[in-house]
């Protein structure tokens, strides 16, 4: 199921475009024609290999009218494939055999040059050898220069720095959604993702980044949220907001709780209205500190330093509410702050 929905989303030259142009070929994508991106089948490299779900080829203009070969195989559901080199160097073998049947290399006198790619989104990092080479025994000298060696580009999702993802790049927004820890900033990212969308004009791309986020999104970041087919983008960036909202409320309340009975166990010692009215004002305490952490999540660092002090005379819990419900629809700290700015002017 989980390869299905990944292969899906590769299977849209947007998607491919934004992995060549931010990541495989960062530094050179500038050679690379991509109104010319085209998939072959997956019967193209060898009807006798097994295709598997993640197993992928596309071809694009690369320098000129010269094809470049971009094998491209998604490791998503099983672990690291230590053979993972044997495997590409197989894949592209049988590619070139392909091309020399086809006339290829007697019409041009060489072949096109191969890209393999390994998109990998494993929990634990990816081990495995990037060059054949490094899997061969040594021979000595007089052997070396007769053993294989190629090198596949591999992106390792979860080893990625989140700082250094291109901006407005598809497949950052991917990589951005897969590996987010904080669930207060899902519909900021899922927010990001539509807008790329809307700006590619492609339905394709847009259901299958809707049935990504249902069969992988929901059960492995989300866990505890239903994951049925949804009808829109739009839904799932309202249930992605509802879902946060519960949670803030969640928390809020259980702060308010914890400051309470914290508050009562001490009364039971200082008096029994002492120790309520105290636990109380723990609970706002907390609730004030929770905001501030929800705001640097969100936003920055100086956000949630920025709200603490505005918060720190606040003791009505209706207007702490209403501030974690201004977190979670504001795009911006500066819209954030605004609100914040208002409310005082109405003296709310």
């Amino acid at each position: 199921m989980d390869d299905a929905a990944y292969k899906r989303l590769f299977s849209r030259p947007g998607m491919v475009r934004d992995l060549l142009r931010g990541f495989a070929a960062r530094d050179w994508s500038g050679t690379l024609d991509f109104d010319s991106l085209t998939p072959l089948p997956a019967s193209y490299v060898s009807r006798d290999l097994r295709q598997r779900h993640g197993d992928l080829v596309w071809r694009v203009r690369f320098g000129g009218e010269r094809w470049l070969y971009l094998v491209l195989l998604l490791e998503f559901q099983s672990g690291v494939d230590r053979a993972m080199a044997v495997r590409m160097l197989t894949y592209s073998g049988l590619l070139y055999q392909r091309l020399v049947a086809e006339g290829v290399l007697r019409e041009h006198g060489e072949l096109p040059p191969v890209l393999p790619v390994v998109i990998y989104n494993g929990r634990s990092p990816w081990t495995a050898p990037a060059d054949v080479s490094e899997l061969i025994a040594a021979g000595g000298p007089a052997l070396s220069r007769y053993q294989p060696s190629q090198q596949y580009f591999l992106l390792d999702e979860g080893r990625v720095d989140g700082g250094s993802l291109p901006a407005g790049n598809l497949v950052s927004s991917l990589i951005a959604l897969e590996t987010n820890r904080d669930r207060s900033r899902f519909p900021a990212l899922w927010d990001t993702l539509m807008e790329l969308l809307e700006a590619q004009d492609d339905q394709e791309l847009k259901d299958a980044f809707r049935a990504w986020a249902a069969q992988v999104l929901y059960p492995r970041r989300l866990r505890g949220v239903a994951s049925a087919p949804l009808p829109s983008l739009e839904e799932v960036r309202t249930m992605l907001a509802e879902t946060v909202q519960e949670w803030t409320e969640q928390w809020v309340e259980e702060g308010r709780a914890q400051g309470i009975e914290q508050g009562r166990a001490q009364g039971i010692e200082q008096g029994h209205a002492k120790g309520i009215e105290q636990g109380r004002a723990e609970g706002r305490a907390e609730e004030r500190a929770l905001l501030r952490r929800l705001a640097a999540r969100k936003f920055d660092a100086a956000a949630g330093e920025r709200l603490a002090a505005a918060l720190a005379g606040v003791t009505d819990p209706d207007h702490l509410a209403q501030v974690g419900e201004w977190i979670i629809e504001c795009g911006t700290a500066t819209e954030l702050f605004a609100r914040l700015a208002e409310a005082s002017r109405r003296g709310n």
